[in-house]
């Protein structure tokens, strides 16, 4: 997960956006409580959605209460509490998924970012045996992923290929604990949200990645695309499929709350992002010099 599912606030009424902020304000103190104050840097509104996702679909009624932030104390804000399963569940999962992230950094030919990762590495070390030992189920999921992309790259395989590692494991993230209709329609939009995050992440490290000489699935489609032009036309294609397909996958949830929310983040907030992306290439910011290198 890294930051490109998260509410589009302007279509927020104020009591959602108290609610989602909630969430992501419990999150980042549970990561706190359980690890460090290091450990907040791996907080992401992607793990927002994932624990309000999964508190959506639960009967259990979900309390959000008067807090205040440790770093601000004269900020109000609300809190579900140190007691949410969910949210601990999430910042657990922050904790794995940022460990193998920096793993990945550190293998990449980019020289600062690998830097910053091995400086981080011991921290994040020591973090990830603690989480990977509350949550183990995760930790395999995550593991598995990383180790079967890795894999897939080497193939130099195309995009839904590439996608298919890291979005199997948000649908087992997502649907976790669940069973039944249930847990194969989280599993269904786990799957899609993890598809849109791979396509995205290609997307917005396609420059850098030319440059670099690192594997991105969709180099080859710039590449016979770029001289007509088409390649944004092909990648908004990419991006509207994928959201259709994700909303579909929403409309086939029973929700107990959030849904307004929900739905906010996988049509608005996702289209924001991809509007995000896409200014980079209507821009034309992937030029032929970086092409060439």
């Amino acid at each position: 997960m890294l930051g490109y599912v998260r509410a589009y606030k302007p279509e927020l009424k104020f009591r959602e956006y108290d609610i989602y902020k909630g969430i992501y304000c419990t999150i980042c103190k549970q990561l706190l409580k359980r690890y460090s104050p290091f450990a907040q840097l791996f907080l992401s509104y992607d793990a927002t959605f994932l624990a309000m996702l999964r508190m959506a679909v639960k009967p259990e009624c979900v309390t959000l209460k008067d807090s205040r932030c440790c770093y601000n104390p004269l900020k109000k804000c609300k809190s579900c509490g140190m007691e949410s399963d969910e949210t601990s569940y999430c910042a657990d999962v922050s904790v794995i998924i940022f460990y193998y992230k920096l793993l990945d950094n550190i293998s990449d030919k980019g020289f600062f970012k690998k830097l910053l990762s091995i400086l981080f590495f011991p921290i994040a070390f020591l973090m990830h045996k603690k989480a990977a030992r509350l949550r183990p189920e995760a930790e395999n999921a995550v593991r598995r992923s990383v180790r079967k992309q890795a894999e897939t790259e080497k193939n130099d395989c195309g995009n839904d290929a590439a996608a298919d590692s890291s979005a199997s494991a948000l649908a087992f993230l997502a649907s976790f604990g669940f069973d039944g209709e249930t847990e194969r329609s989280l599993s269904r939009l786990g799957y899609l949200v993890g598809k849109f995050v791979y396509l995205s992440d290609s997307a917005d490290d396609l420059s850098n990645d030319i440059r670099q000489k690192n594997f991105n699935p969709l180099i080859k489609k710039y590449d016979s695309f770029h001289d007509s032009g088409g390649f944004y036309d092909y990648l908004k294609s990419l991006f509207e499929m994928n959201i259709g397909e994700t909303l579909n996958a929403y409309d086939a949830l029973h929700f107990y709350r959030f849904d307004t929310v929900i739905y906010n983040v996988l049509f608005y907030g996702l289209t924001n992002t991809e509007m995000y992306i896409l200014k980079k290439y209507s821009a034309k910011e992937v030029t032929d010099d970086e092409k060439s290198v």
